[in-house]
C-alpha cells in the first residue's frame, strides 16, 4: 500500500488516492455493523450504500497510474539519452508558409473547423510517401500488419489509460453518448478493442502488429509555433503495437525504439532520444522515451513519436491473457506502443529540414531536396509547383 501512495504521489495522483483509501474505509466501516443493529428497511439501504462503495472504489482504482519502472527520471525533467543525425544550423522558412507559397495546403476552415487542413498535389503525395515508409520499414521488421477502425467504445479507450473529461478538451472525444463509442487518438485503441477478452498461447508471443489509422485528438495550444500543422486534430499515424510476456516487455521497447531511430535517421532527420520524467509519463505508462526532431525553421525540436511500455496496465483493464505452456496458468501479459511516424509533424520536419535556395535567372528560390527512401515510390522529384496548381477554383 507504501509503494502504490508513493508512487501515486510522485505521478500526481495524490488526491486520487486518497479518495481511495477513504471510500476503502468506509467499506470497512460499514462491514463492522451487524445486520442485528438495522431494521429491514435499513438493511436494504445498507445494501444499496455498500454496492456504491464498491463501484466507487473501483472507478477510482482504475484511474491510478501505473507503477513506474525504477529508472524513470522523477520530476519534469527528461534525460536526454542519445541525439543521431546531422543539425541544420542555417536558417529556415517554417514548412506551412513554404507548403503555402507552393498552393500545397489550403485550410477548410468552415467545413471542418479550426486547426484543419488539405494537403494538395505532390505535398500530399509527399505524406503518402512518409507513411508507406514507415509502414513498409516495421513490416520488414517482423510485425504482422492489421487494419482496425477509427470508431471505438468509450470504455475501451478508458481501458488504454485515456480517460474522457470535459475539462481536458476530451469531450470531442466522443461520437455517441448512447452508444458509448468515440473517435480513436491512435490505433492503439482499436487493436486494444480487438484483442479484448482474448486468450494467447505462449507460443503465440511476443505478438507484433502495425496499423495505419487516422488519429483524433482535442490537445489545443496558443503557442504561435504549435500552430497550424505542428498541433492539430486530426492526422495520420502508422502505429505499432506488442504483446508479450512479463520478462519480455523491457526488450520490446527497446525494439520500438530501434526501428523509430532507424526510419528518422534514413529520412535524414536530427533527433535526440529522451527518456521521459514522471510527470511526463501519462497513467498508462510504466515507462516511456520520447524522440524529438530538430525542426529548423521553427528553431525548436518537437516530439515526432514515442514508444511506452505499459506492463499490465492495459491488459488488466481489456481482459486480455495468455494461457503459460507450463502449467496452463492464465497470466496478464505485457503491452508496449509505440509511433512509427505521424503524418502532419513527420512532413514539418522534413520540409524544413531538406529545403534549400537556388539561383533561379536573378533571384534565389527554395527547393525541396527529397531523401533517398522516399524517391522509389515518388512518380517525379522534386515536388512542381505545376503539380499543385491543377487543383484550383475561381472563388
Amino acid at each position: 500500500m507504501r509503494k502504490m501512495e508513493e508512487n501515486a504521489r510522485i505521478r500526481g495522483f495524490a488526491y486520487e488516492f486518497q479518495q481511495l483509501k477513504e471510500t476503502w474505509n468506509r467499506i470497512m466501516e460499514s462491514n463492522r455493523i451487524s445486520n442485528e443493529e438495522i431494521d429491514n428497511a435499513g438493511k436494504k439501504l445498507k445494501e444499496k450504500e455498500y454496492k456504491e462503495l464498491w463501484n466507487q472504489l473501483y472507478l477510482l482504482g482504475v484511474r491510478l497510474p501505473n507503477t513506474m519502472n525504477e529508472n524513470v527520471p522523477i520530476g519534469n525533467e527528461p534525460k536526454v539519452i542519445r541525439t543521431f543525425g546531422i543539425k541544420r544550423e542555417t536558417d529556415a522558412v517554417m514548412a506551412e508558409q513554404l507548403i503555402q507559397n507552393w498552393h500545397g495546403i489550403r485550410y477548410p476552415l468552415d467545413a471542418s473547423g479550426n486547426r484543419s487542413y488539405t494537403l494538395i498535389g505532390g505535398f500530399a503525395e509527399l505524406e503518402q510517401n512518409l507513411l508507406s515508409f514507415a509502414y513498409k520499414t516495421v513490416l520488414n521488421s517482423g510485425f504482422v500488419p492489421i487494419s482496425v477502425p477509427d470508431i471505438v467504445r468509450r470504455s475501451t479507450t478508458e481501458a488504454c489509460g485515456v480517460e474522457q473529461r470535459e475539462n481536458q478538451h476530451a469531450i470531442q472525444y466522443i461520437l455517441s453518448d448512447e452508444q458509448n463509442l468515440c473517435l480513436s487518438g491512435t490505433a492503439e485503441m482499436g487493436i486494444a478493442e480487438l484483442v479484448r477478452g482474448k486468450i494467447f498461447d505462449e507460443a503465440d508471443l511476443p505478438l507484433r502488429l502495425v496499423a495505419q489509422s487516422r488519429c483524433f485528438r482535442p490537445e489545443i495550444s496558443a503557442s504561435v509555433l504549435e500552430h497550424k500543422l505542428y498541433r492539430v486534430h486530426e492526422f495520420t499515424k502508422v502505429e505499432m503495437f506488442v504483446i508479450c510476456k512479463e520478462e519480455e516487455s523491457d526488450r520490446e521497447l527497446e525494439n520500438l525504439l530501434e526501428i523509430q531511430s532507424r526510419i528518422f535517421q534514413q529520412l535524414g532527420f536530427y533527433c535526440r532520444v529522451l527518456d521521459m520524467p514522471s510527470d511526463e509519463l501519462g497513467p498508462p505508462a510504466s515507462r516511456k522515451f520520447d524522440i524529438e526532431a530538430w525542426m529548423p525553421g521553427r528553431k525548436m525540436f518537437g516530439e515526432v513519436s514515442s514508444a511506452s511500455n505499459c506492463t499490465d496496465f492495459q491488459s488488466r483493464r481489456l481482459g486480455l491473457r495468455y494461457r503459460r505452456a507450463e502449467d496452463g496458468t492464465l497470466v496478464y501479459p505485457h503491452t508496449c506502443n509505440g509511433t512509427a511516424i505521424a503524418s502532419s509533424r513527420a512532413l514539418i520536419t522534413l520540409v524544413e529540414t531538406h529545403q534549400y535556395s537556388e539561383q533561379f535567372k536573378k533571384s534565389h528560390r527554395i527547393q525541396l531536396k527529397i531523401p533517398e527512401v522516399l524517391k522509389t515510390s515518388r512518380r517525379t522529384s522534386p515536388i512542381k509547383l505545376k503539380d499543385n496548381l491543377l487543383f484550383h477554383y475561381n472563388c
